[in-house]
């Protein structure tokens, strides 16, 4: 699992750090040809959104990676040592349910995406490619929020590292 997590270690901030400017330059350049009335750039609105969705789903990886999401870390610490790691293995079979249950119907939702053959309005592209961002996120959340709980309960308390 080591060389997994090494291999991704920045892998969530390298495709972040190229999707947001990639996503904020469609929306300028677009904006500026249709106030200019140079042109209209059809598709550039549904890139934004779609560049959004997985900017949105790679930051969830990111967050959890660093044990940023919603936590009360607050009435954590005024727990005894043995009730905080209780806490951190209840945290982590939430999370693993949550992102499996999630992970689970977003399969079916790619899977009848492809049988149904959707494609987008302006780009053209399979409705599956974007709906997939869904399954990536939960999948690279699931191996971010248990490597951080891991490196919790070896710390040997409930503070975020």
């Amino acid at each position: 699992m080591n060389k997994l997590l090494t291999r991704l270690d920045n892998f969530e901030e390298y495709i972040l750090a190229v999707l947001l400017p990639f996503m904020c330059l469609i929306i300028f350049v677009s904006t500026f040809f249709r106030f200019t009335n140079l042109m209209i750039i059809p598709w550039a609105e549904e890139l934004a959104r779609y560049c959004m969705i997985w900017i949105l789903f790679f930051g969830i990886s990111a967050a959890a990676k660093r044990g940023e999401h919603f936590c009360v870390t607050a009435f954590t610490l005024l727990l005894p040592q043995q009730f905080q790691k209780a806490l951190i293995v209840v945290r982590m079979i939430l999370m693993t349910g949550f992102t499996l249950f999630v992970g689970r119907f977003c399969i079916f939702v790619l899977q009848h995406q492809m049988r149904m053959g959707q494609i987008s309005p302006s780009l053209q592209w399979p409705m599956w490619t974007m709906y997939s961002a869904v399954l990536v996120g939960c999948v690279l959340m699931l191996i971010r929020y248990t490597a951080h709980g891991i490196r919790e309960l070896r710390a040997g308390s409930g503070q975020q590292q």
